[in-house]
C-alpha cells in the first residue's frame, strides 16, 4: 500500500506538470593510493607518441609499459604470470618453482601440470618474495641455498616459447658444483639433445609437440641434466627452451629454434624489445589529467593482450583471434561479452583484433542466433543479451575496408536478429522472452525473474533491435537495397514492439512483462534501460520520463553499478529473493553505454556529465586494489561494498570482462563512428583540463584528438596549439576553441559546429577516406576473411553451382556447399558413406576457364563424424572424362579443416569436382567450395 501511494503522488504531480523533486548522485570522487606513478620518457608529440616513447627506450632491455604496470613483491592479487604466448600461458602460476611451475595451458589448461621446473641441487634452494618483480613481458625471481643465489628470469614468445634465463652467483668463500635438471610432463622423449612429446590440449581441438633443451644440457634419464661450477664471486649464465608447437603454427617451430641457439642475454632482449614495440605498433597512447584514470587505460590495453587468444587451430573453433573472457577463469569466447571487448578492441591500429571476435561469431552460430565459441561449449551459452553486430558495425566504421566485409557482416547480423526472435519471440510480438538470467556477471542479480515464476517479455530486445539495424545499414553500404530494405522493416518491428509491449505509462518506465498474465514487472534492473542506451526510444519528455530514476542513489547508484534497481531489490529479499548483489565491469559499462546515449540524444535534468565522470573514476577504482595504483586486478564481479571499501573480489583475476577505454576515446575525447567519409567529435565535458588520443588507425588514416583547454592559458603539449583539434597523418586538420560537437570534412577542410564555437584553423587532408573506399590488404586480414570465405584480393565472380555428389547425409545438402557462406552448418556431408572415396561435383552449365579451388572441409569434433580428408584431388571434365588438374599449388599441402586453396593451370570446362579419400574412421563434408 505505502509503495501504491508514492506511485499516486508521482502521477498526481505529472498531471499537474510540477517536475518533481530528484536526489542527487550524492556519491563523490574516490581517492586513490600508491606509489608515483611512472611516466612516460618523451613528451607528447604530433606523429606517434607510442613509437617515440619506444624509441627512445628501444637500445635496452627497461620499457615504459613494463614499468608503468610492474609488480613487485608480494601481489595481493595473487600469483599469476603476466607474459603469455599468443596461445601458450599460465593458467595458474607457482612461483617457488624454478622455470614454470603452476597450470600450464594452451588456449586452456592442458592437464594441470607445470610446463616445466628446473631443480638446483645439492642445497635447498628458497624463493625471494621480496625479489619478485613482475612485469608484463617478462618475470625475476630469486632462489637463495647458502651462499649460492639463483636469479631466475623467464618470459613465454609470441610463438609459444617459453624461456628461463638462470644467472647463478657464487657468493661464498669456495667454488660450487651444483646439478641442474630440467623436466617436464609434456616433453620425455630423448631425441638428441632435446626432450620431445606430443599431447592433445582440451576437447582436442589440436595437438601440441614439445620441445625441450638447454645451454650445455644432456639428455639423461627422462631429463635434461648440466653440471655447472662456479667458482668464488663468480658468475654462470644459462638458460632452458621449451617451445609448444603446432604444426598450424609453423613460427612457433621457427622462434624455439632461434631462441634455443641465442644467449640468454640475447634472448631476453629479443623478446623484451619485440614484446614492447608490439605497444608502439598497435595501441593509440592516450593522456589524461589524473595519473590514475591513466595507468587504468595502459591496464586496460594490457587486459586485451593478456585476454587475446590468436591460435589458429583449423576448423570453426578458434581459427579466429578471438577476445577470450577470462583466460584465468571461463576462458571461452563468451557471447556476451565479445561486443563489449571489440568496442575497446576496434581502437587497437590492427583491424584483424576487432574483426576476428565477430567473425568467429559470425562463422560458429550456424547462420543464426549469436551462441558462445563451440570450442568450449561448458559455460553460458546463452545469447540474448548481447550487441555483437552492434559493435561489429561500430569497429567496421573505424576501420573499413572492401564492400565486401560489409556484406558479410550484414548476413551475420541479419541471421543473429532473426534467429534471436526465432527461437525467443513464441508469441510473435516482436519482443523476445525467457525465465532465467543467467548472464555471465550478473546471473543472480536480475531481480525481474524472481517476481513471478515464467517467461517474461525483455528488455533486451534493445539488442535484437540494434543488430538488426547494422544489418540494414551494412546491407545498404554492400548495395543490397533489397535485404536492407527488409531488415529495416524488421528493425521497425521490433522497436514496435518494444514499445508498445514495455513501456507502462501508468509508472512512465520501461519494464519487463509477465507474458502469462499480461502484467508488466515492478522489479527491475539496469537491463530495462537498454532501449535508451541504443537509441531505440523516442526522445519525447514522455519516455525520457523513465530515466528520473538514476537522480537517485537509492535506485541506480553511479557506485556501485549494480545490475538491480536497488530499491526493487531490498523488496524481493523481503519477499523471500536475495539472490546476489554483486556489481562488475559489466555492469560500469553498460552504464556507460547508457550515460553515453542519453546525454547526447535525451537530455534531462536527471543524468549529468558530472554523473559520467564519476562512474568512470569509480570503474578505475574499483579495479585497483584498495584503490591502491600499484596492484590493478579486473575480477569477474565484485561484492559486498561497505560504503568504502570493496570486501569480496571473486576468484577470476585480470579478467577482461566489459569494456572502458572506448569511453576516453568516444565520449571524453569525442571521437564517434561514422559511415560517411566525414569526422565527428562531440565530447561529454567532464572538466578535463586536457587530453589527448593520439595515433589511432582510422580508416586509411592516422589521427589524433588534442584538448588543452585555453581558458587556464597553459600549455601542455609542446608544438600543439590550445583548443580542440584533430590531426590526420600529423597534419593539423583543425583547431577550435571548445569543446563542442565538430563535423569536419577532410576533402574541403570544412569545419561545422552545430553546437557552437569558433574555429581556430582548418585546412583539407585530401586521401582520407569513407570506410568503404578503404582497402584491407594486409597479409593477416586477407587470410582471416579468406578463411570465411571473403576474398579481399579481387572481385572475381564465383561460378559454383549445379552441384551434385556421390553421396550426400541425412541432414545435408550438396546446396548448401554453393551458399556462399562457409559456415559451420548447414553443410554437405557423406556421413554414412559406405565408400571410402567420395566426390563433389560443379556443373557450370556452360564452358569457363577455371584456375583456383577454395575448400572448405568441415571438422566437427563435438560430433565426431567429419574430419578433413587424408587426401584430396582436384579434377575436371576434359570432354571425355575426368582429369586432374594440371599444375596443382596447395595451400596446405596437406588436407586441413576450414580452408584448402588450391591453385593450377587455368581450363576450360563446364564440370569440376573434388574427389576425397576419407580420414580413418570418419567422413568428409564441406561447408562451402569455391571456383574462380
Amino acid at each position: 500500500m505505502k509503495r501504491l501511494t508514492g506511485l499516486l503522488t508521482v502521477l498526481v504531480l505529472f498531471a499537474s506538470g510540477t517536475v518533481p523533486a530528484s536526489a542527487a548522485q550524492t556519491i563523490g570522487y574516490p581517492a586513490f593510493t600508491g606509489p608515483s606513478i611512472p611516466a612516460p620518457p618523451v613528451g607528447y608529440g604530433t606523429g606517434s607518441t607510442m613509437r617515440a616513447i619506444y624509441d627512445a627506450e628501444s637500445a635496452g632491455t627497461d620499457f615504459w609499459m613494463d614499468r608503468l604496470l610492474a609488480r613487485p613483491g608480494n601481489d595481493p592479487a595473487g600469483n599469476f604470470l603476466m607474459t603469455r604466448g599468443r596461445g601458450l600461458f599460465m593458467y595458474t602460476h607457482n612461483p617457488g618453482v624454478i622455470g614454470f611451475g603452476g597450470r600450464s595451458a594452451y588456449w586452456d589448461d592442458i592437464s594441470g601440470q607445470n610446463a616445466y621446473s628446473i631443480g638446483v641441487s645439492p642445497g635447498s634452494f628458497t624463493e625471494q618474495v621480496s625479489g619478485r618483480v613482475q612485469k608484463p613481458s617478462h618475470y625475476r625471481g630469486v632462489f637463495t641455498s647458502g651462499a649460492i643465489r639463483v636469479e631466475m628470469t623467464k618470459f613465454i614468445t609470441h610463438n609459444n616459447v617459453a624461456v628461463t634465463n638462470l644467472t647463478i652467483v657464487n657468493t661464498g668463500g669456495s667454488a660450487a658444483t651444483l646439478q641442474l635438471r630440467a623436466t617436464s610432463p609434456y616433453a620425455t622423449t630423448a631425441s638428441g639433445t632435446e626432450l620431445t612429446g606430443s599431447r592433445p590440449v582440451k576437447n582436442n581441438l589440436t595437438t601440441i609437440r614439445p620441445r625441450l633443451s638447454g645451454d650445455g644440457f644432456g639428455v639423461n634419464n627422462g631429463g635434461l641434466d648440466r653440471s655447472v661450477t662456479v667458482g668464488v664471486g663468480q658468475t654462470v649464465t644459462t638458460k632452458v627452451v621449451m617451445g609448444f608447437l603446432t604444426t598450424e603454427i609453423p613460427e612457433s617451430s621457427t622462434e624455439y629454434q632461434s631462441y634455443r641457439g641465442y644467449s640468454p642475454a640475447t634472448a631476453f632482449a629479443t623478446h623484451v624489445r619485440a614484446y614492447n614495440r608490439w605497444w608502439a605498433d598497435n595501441i593509440p597512447y592516450i593522456d589524461v589529467p589524473d595519473p590514475a584514470i591513466k595507468k587504468s587505460i595502459y591496464y586496460r590495453w594490457w587486459l586485451m593482450r593478456f585476454n587475446h587468444l590468436d591460435v589458429d587451430i583449423p576448423g570453426q573453433d578458434y581459427q579466429f583471434p578471438v577476445s577470450i573472457e577470462g583466460v584465468t577463469g571461463y576462458n571461452n569466447a563468451i557471447v556476451l561479452t565479445q561486443p563489449m571487448h571489440i568496442d575497446d578492441l576496434k581502437y587497437l591500429r590492427d583491424p584483424v583484433y576487432s574483426y576476428g571476435p565477430w567473425l568467429s561469431v559470425g562463422q560458429t552460430s550456424r547462420g543464426g542466433r549469436f551462441m558462445d565459441n563451440p570450442g568450449d561449449p561448458e559455460n553460458w551459452s546463452n545469447s540474448y543479451t548481447q550487441y555483437v553486430s552492434e559493435a561489429a558495425w561500430r569497429s567496421y566504421q573505424v576501420h573499413g575496408g572492401q564492400p565486401s566485409i560489409a556484406a558479410l557482416l550484414a548476413r551475420y547480423a541479419e541471421g543473429d536478429a532473426k534467429g534471436q526472435l526465432s527461437f525467443y519471440d513464441t508469441n510473435n510480438n516482436g519482443v523476445i522472452e525467457y525465465d532465467w538470467g543467467a548472464l555471465t556477471g550478473n546471473d543472480a542479480d536480475a531481480v525481474s525473474f524472481d517476481w513471478r515464476p515464467g517467461r517474461l517479455d525483455r528488455a533486451e530486445t534493445a539488442y535484437v533491435w540494434s543488430g538488426a539495424v547494422a544489418a540494414q545499414q551494412a546491407y545498404a553500404l554492400a548495395g543490397n537495397t533489397a535485404k536492407a530494405a527488409e531488415m529495416q522493416s524488421l528493425a521497425d518491428r521490433i522497436r514496435t514492439g518494444v514499445i508498445n509491449t514495455l513501456w507502462n505509462p501508468s509508472r512512465q518506465l520501461l519494464e519487463h512483462k509477465h507474458v502469462a498474465t499480461n502484467a508488466h514487472v515492478p522489479w527491475k534492473e539496469i537491463n530495462n534501460y537498454y532501449p535508451f542506451s541504443v537509441g531505440l526510444m523516442p526522445n519525447t519528455d514522455q519516455y525520457k520520463q523513465a530515466l528520473r530514476l538514476f537522480a537517485q542513489p537509492t535506485e541506480y547508484p553511479v557506485f556501485p553499478f549494480y545490475t538491480a534497481n536497488q530499491k526493487d531489490k531490498a523488496e524481493a529479499a523481503a519477499a523471500g529473493h536475495p539472490g546476489s548483489n554483486n556489481f562488475s565491469t559489466i555492469n560500469s559499462t553498460v552504464q556507460f553505454r547508457l550515460y553515453s546515449s542519453v546525454l547526447r540524444s535525451y537530455p534531462n535534468q536527471w543524468m549529468t556529465a558530472e554523473d559520467y565522470k564519476k562512474l568512470l573514476y569509480w570503474n578505475a577504482w574499483a579495479q585497483y586494489v584498495g584503490g591502491n595504483t600499484q596492484w590493478p586486478d579486473a575480477n569477474e564481479f565484485w561484492a559486498d561494498w561497505n560504503g568504502s571499501t570493496i570486501q569480496y573480489r571473486s576468484w577470476i583475476h585480470h579478467n577482461v570482462l566489459g569494456s572502458s577505454n572506448w569511453t576516453v576515446i568516444e565520449d571524453a575525447a569525442g571521437l564517434r563512428p561514422r559511415t560517411d567519409g566525414l569526422i565527428e567529435l562531440s565530447p561529454i565535458n567532464i572538466g578535463w583540463s586536457h587530453f589527448a588520443v593520439n595515433n589511432l588507425r582510422h580508416r586509411n588514416a592516422d589521427l589524433s584528438v588534442v584538448w588543452d583547454d585555453p581558458a587556464d592559458g597553459v600549455t601542455r603539449y609542446n608544438g600543439v596549439p590550445q583548443g580542440y583539434s584533430v590531426y590526420l597523418n600529423g597534419t593539423r586538420a583543425f583547431t577550435v576553441d571548445r569543446l563542442t560537437r565538430v563535423l569536419y570534412d577532410p576533402a574541403t577542410g570544412q569545419v561545422t559546429l552545430p553546437s557552437g564555437g569558433s574555429v581556430v584553423h582548418q585546412t583539407a587532408v585530401p586521401g582520407v577516406r569513407a570506410p568503404r573506399d578503404v582497402v584491407q590488404n594486409g597479409a593477416r586480414v586477407v587470410d582471416v576473411f579468406a578463411k570465411a570465405g571473403v576474398d579481399l584480393t579481387s572481385s572475381r565472380p564465383n561460378p559454383a553451382a549445379g552441384a551434385s555428389a556421390s553421396y550426400t547425409a541425412s541432414g545435408t545438402s550438396v546446396g548448401a556447399a554453393v551458399d556462399g557462406f562457409p559456415i559451420n552448418e548447414p553443410i554437405w556431408g557423406s556421413s554414412g558413406s559406405p565408400n571410402g572415396t567420395d566426390w563433389y561435383e560443379l556443373n557450370f552449365g556452360q564452358q569457363r576457364s577455371v584456375g583456383e579451388v577454395r575448400l572448405y572441409f568441415r571438422d566437427d569434433r563435438a560430433g565426431n563424424r567429419y574430419r578433413a580428408p587424408a587426401s584430396y584431388q582436384v579434377q575436371y571434365w576434359n570432354g571425355s572424362g575426368w582429369a586432374d588438374v594440371p599444375g596443382q599449388v596447395r595451400a596446405p599441402a596437406e588436407p586441413r579443416a576450414n580452408y584448402n586453396q588450391v591453385r593450377f593451370t587455368p581450363v576450360n570446362t563446364q564440370r569440376v569436382r573434388v574427389v576425397m579419400t576419407h580420414a580413418a574412421g570418419f567422413r568428409t563434408g564441406l561447408t562451402e567450395i569455391k571456383v574462380y
